[in-house]
């Protein structure tokens, strides 16, 4: 994550209205300064002045009487990262300002540890609400209003004594004040007696020097950003005015992983004959808790449920503006996510997940309801993830209310807004999404965004969003996918106020409409990401350094035992090792070549298509076993635990225990994601870098101090040493264990994860008769990855590419300043953009992805072992044929004696790994005991059929149970689930279960 880029703004800016919450970076420097202000003197008598009079800044005589000083120290101290109002107001014509728009403008102060790039050792963010609100001549003037718009009224800092008086003693704004220096109260006490304070009135009282203090150092702020001269002045783009100017068409490109997420955005100008890839931009997610900071690079996938404040939402009430900068969304993702959850205390229950692309079968209700993730000392935060406009439009289960099927009675749960927070984590994708295409919203309005671009005053509108899949995720949860985001978009829009809904009865339910003058983007979920990357791949090489000529790149690039086929003149076969954070998947395309010389089109035809669910989080994870959990293992030792040590080692990282607290399940959560996995990735780092020939294997030890700094979680490491201690080992550090980087050691420990895999990938690249292997993904920088492959000798090792070796151009979005792919992640990314972009709109690259159709890789179907292995003697069906639609499932049964695992292979070889697909279990406890006495029970499936599943191709029903008497039971006793991880409690990541019994 890095700071918002500050850009020189012109002397007006325009803001689109209706784009949500904007943004604006500016920075300056403070130190060694002699221009600015750093001392502010005020007359303070609440009898005669309604608020402080300022009556000399620096060293300039004052002009009255003085009460007090407030130098900057201070104003930082009560300020430095606190949302406050800004009074931008309305200029008027004969100059001057109106007395308003009063609620509609913030500013955050942030003090740097160290200057930025630029120089500057302070950021200032300023936020506006876009939301117009009518005037009304009986009420205070609280938002620009459309007629503002339509005349092209200017806003700007209202900073003249007499309006800056009569802002400051409004009310609310006073309020404001008291609030932020009782907070800076708050904040010393708590860091000196390290305990919730109670402050009273007078202890308050006794910390100001003037009756108001706390507002003058308010308006000592407020003057400094007037000196600053660096706050421009604003003007609303007019959507009001017929004709209305066309917009510029903006296509979100988006690869949703289970470890990262990558976005980019593409933009169509209406003079645009062709499309210039160089110009897609990086999504970037600013952090709502730490807006100075902007993630643009590809960021965590991680969803906490946190509130989006800016600033005391209870006090802008007063105001008069009960909606004013209300973030509508309900969880936040990415780094801002992931720093979230490392400060839980644990007792506030389940407040998110690592990814919620794992759990997309899991449509069950959750037991308990998920919860805001609130820092200490924000009680407001603590209560169920519900309350704000996002969780009035869905249920307690998650769905959107407008979908909830017909004939579900009026009064039943699922019509009502969500009080419980029960979203079942299948949901939580929609809500992830929701909270991305938000940022995408906001992002693509943003100043500047715009004025980085042409057309910088006409606004933007999202025309498509464009999702990447994983090669192997089963074409249910394909469906799934598609069905989430489609909420998502549809949620963000309605509470964007873009769209309504058109009522299919009286039960509430409904479809989504745009408003007028506004659309809903197409959801676009059609290429795979290992099919992208090898567009991206094919466009650097083919229409890039070749200029189009396919054939020639063909012809040099097809192996040897290939060119000797007459007929492989217009063809070539591309493999692809997408090696991610949940799956590696692998896929064969065959490529065709139609026209002459430069002038062709290539069409895509996959070939094969496998996945396998082990992939980088697997290496992560044995890693924190052999080098981050041994160690510690030793230390134990090493202080004479002896036999106590395994004891202790799983009471602290192993499963749950029936005295275990919530607590503890949080120490092994956090230690986890937040100790234990950042250890291994920063050893992963150095092992991504390791020459194995360069005889530079052991490297200095890393340590706790090392790779966290201050950022280390300090309760977190006193809770597991205080344990620890507990145990009879009362010198035990967590902070003094030295973990050792044996990059040998390491690449053993990736060796044994992957292994198995890629030799069997291997094996069908071989007999598949690939001209080339890529490798993508970024556990694809393993060396072990490289390694293990060129040994099969299934290709040459100079046939096997990996691209974060791969000089791609400087068209490349994600590109180093080598022009290299430093990052394999965002490949998926990049292609589908140019799968987007080949269809007519680049040159010298004509890629008809239409032909790409994924198939299903489901030929042999049965019970899974533990191992995810589909014996022979558990094959139930054989030579399935799901692509065709008319295909019924054999009238074959199969017996059910208690709760399994169902799934499929594609190949005939029952050593081949499976993938799971369903569990099949008794319905409830209460069937259970029932019909376990009748079993075996036999069981016979059928494809699913009806409106959800028409697109679905591997969703299977139950057509008929009969017990072992022959008689027939109904076929809701038992009940078939999606589940495609085998673990429904959790992934590691998020139990924080390391050790197994």
């Amino acid at each position: 994550m890095s700071l918002g880029q500050v850009i020189k703004c012109p002397p007006v800016v325009w803001l689109v209205p209706q784009s949500g919450v904007q943004f604006i970076d500016l920075g300056f420097t403070m130190a060694r300064s002699k221009e600015l202000p750093t001392q502010w003197s005020f007359y303070d008598d609440p009898a005669s002045h309604p608020s402080p009079l300022l009556v000399a800044r620096g060293d300039a005589p004052p002009s009255g009487r003085v009460t007090y000083e407030v130098d900057w120290r201070r104003v930082v101290e009560t300020l430095d990262r606190v949302w406050v109002p800004l009074p931008m107001f309305r200029r008027e014509k004969a100059g001057g300002h109106e007395q308003g728009p009063i609620n509609w403008a913030r500013a955050y102060l942030a003090r740097l540890n160290e200057p930025d790039q630029d120089g500057y050792d302070h950021r200032l963010v300023i936020a506006f609400d876009t939301d117009l609100a009518p005037r009304s001549a009986d009420t205070a003037y609280l938002a620009p209003a459309p007629e503002d718009a339509q005349r092209g009224a200017e806003f700007s800092l209202a900073a003249n004594p007499e309006k800056l008086s009569w802002f400051a003693q409004q009310n609310w704004v006073t309020a404001w004040c008291r609030s932020a220096f009782t907070d800076m109260i708050q904040r010393e006490e708590r860091a000196r007696s390290r305990i919730e304070p109670v402050l009273t009135e007078a202890m308050i009282a006794e910390r100001l020097e003037g009756p108001r203090e706390d507002v003058a150092r308010y308006l000592a702020l407020i003057d400094l950003i007037d000196a600053l001269k660096i706050l421009p002045s604003f003007r609303f783009v007019d959507r009001y005015t017929r004709p209305l100017a066309t917009p510029i068409d903006v296509d979100l490109v988006l690869d949703v992983g289970n470890s990262r997420t990558c976005g980019l955005l593409i933009e169509t100008h209406p003079d645009q004959l062709s499309a210039d890839v160089t110009q897609a931009v990086k999504l970037a997610m600013r952090d709502l808790s730490q807006p100075e900071n902007v993630d643009t690079l590809p960021f965590d996938s991680r969803l906490e449920f946190n509130k989006a404040s800016f600033g005391a939402d209870d006090i802008s009430f007063l105001s008069g503006r009960s909606d004013a900068f209300s973030w509508p969304t309900v969880a936040r993702v990415g780094t801002e996510a992931q720093r979230l959850s490392s400060q839980r205390r644990g007792s506030e229950g389940a407040t998110g997940m690592s990814s919620p692309k794992r759990y997309l079968w899991d449509e069950d209700a959750r037991r308990d309801g998920w919860r805001f993730n609130g820092p200490i000392g924000k009680p407001d935060q603590s209560g169920y993830a519900t309350g704000v406009e996002f969780t009035t439009l869905i249920n307690d289960l998650g769905e959107p209310l407008y979908s909830v099927p017909e004939g579900v009675p009026a009064h039943d749960d699922a019509r009502f807004p969500s009080i419980r927070a029960l979203y079942a984590r299948s949901h939580l994708m929609t809500i992830a999404l929701s909270e991305i295409f938000l940022h995408t919203f906001s992002m693509m309005n943003a100043p500047a965004h715009r004025l980085r671009r042409r057309n910088a005053d006409l606004p933007r509108r999202l025309r498509r969003i464009i999702m990447t899949m994983p090669t192997a995720m089963p074409l249910a949860e394909r469906q799934i996918l598609r069905k989430r985001a489609t909420a998502a978009r549809d949620l963000v829009f309605l509470c964007l106020g873009l769209a309504r809904i058109e009522p299919r009865g009286t039960d509430g339910s409904g479809e989504v409409v745009a408003v007028e003058g506004a659309t809903l983007p197409d959801i676009v979920i059609e290429w795979d990401e290992a099919s992208a990357t090898q567009a991206a791949y094919l466009y650097s090489q083919i229409g890039i350094a070749y200029q189009g000529d396919a054939r020639s790149f063909f012809s040099r690039s097809r192996l040897p035992v290939n060119r000797a086929d007459p007929e492989a003149g217009n063809s070539f076969r591309l493999a692809t090792l997408d090696i991610g954070g949940g799956t590696t998947d692998l896929v064969v395309t065959a490529y065709r070549v139609e026209g002459q010389g430069a002038n062709v089109t290539l069409f895509p035809e996959q070939v094969l298509r496998e996945g396998i669910s082990v992939a980088g989080d697997d290496v992560v994870f044995q890693i924190v076993l052999d080098h981050v959990l041994e160690p510690i293992r030793k230390a134990l030792n090493a202080l004479g635990l002896g036999p106590r040590t395994d004891y202790l080692m799983h009471r602290l990282f192993g499963g749950d225990r029936g005295d275990m607290d919530v607590e503890e399940q949080l120490r092994r959560q956090q230690f986890a994601a937040h100790i234990g996995a950042p250890i291994a990735l920063k050893m992963i780092e150095a092992y991504e870098n390791w020459d194995p020939l360069s005889g530079e294997d052991r490297l200095e030890p890393l340590s706790l101090d090392s790779v966290f700094g201050h950022g280390l979680n300090k309760s977190l490491v006193a809770a597991i040493d205080g344990e620890i201690r507990k145990h009879g080992a009362p010198d035990f550090s967590l902070a003094s264990v030295s973990f050792p980087v044996d990059l040998k050691d390491i690449d053993r420990t990736a060796r044994s994860v992957l292994i198995d895999v890629l030799q069997a990938f291997a094996e069908l690249v071989r007999r598949s008769e690939a001209d080339l292997l890529i490798l993508s993904g970024r556990p694809s920088r393993l060396p072990a990855a490289f390694g293990l492959l060129a040994e099969t000798s299934a290709l040459p090792p100079h046939r096997i590419v990996p691209l974060h070796e791969f000089r791609v151009g400087p068209w490349y979005p994600f590109r180093d300043f080598e022009s290299r792919i430093a990052d394999p992640k965002t490949t998926a990314a990049v292609g589908a953009m140019i799968c987007l972009l080949g269809e007519g709109r680049l040159r010298d690259f004509n890629y008809r992805s239409d032909h790409l159709r994924p198939r299903s890789t489901a030929r042999y179907f049965g019970k899974l072992d533990t191992d995810n292995r589909l014996r022979e003697d558990n094959v139930i069906y054989r030579e399935l044929d799901l692509d065709n639609p008319d295909y019924e499932l054999p009238e074959t049964g199969f017996e059910f004696r208690g709760p399994l695992t169902l799934g499929f292979r594609q190949f005939g070889v029952d050593w081949w790994p499976g993938s799971r697909l369903y569990w099949l279990d008794y319905a409830t406890p209460e069937a259970a005991a029932t019909l376990n006495p009748r079993t075996p029970l036999k069981v016979e499936m059928q494809r699913a059929k009806g409106r959800e599943s028409k697109e679905i191709v591997d969703a299977f029903t139950i057509r008929r149970i009969e017990d072992a008497q022959g008689r027939t039971i109904s076929s809701n006793q038992l009940r078939l689930r999606l589940q495609t991880i085998d673990n429904a409690q959790g992934y590691w990541l998020d139990s924080g279960i390391l050790l197994k019994s």
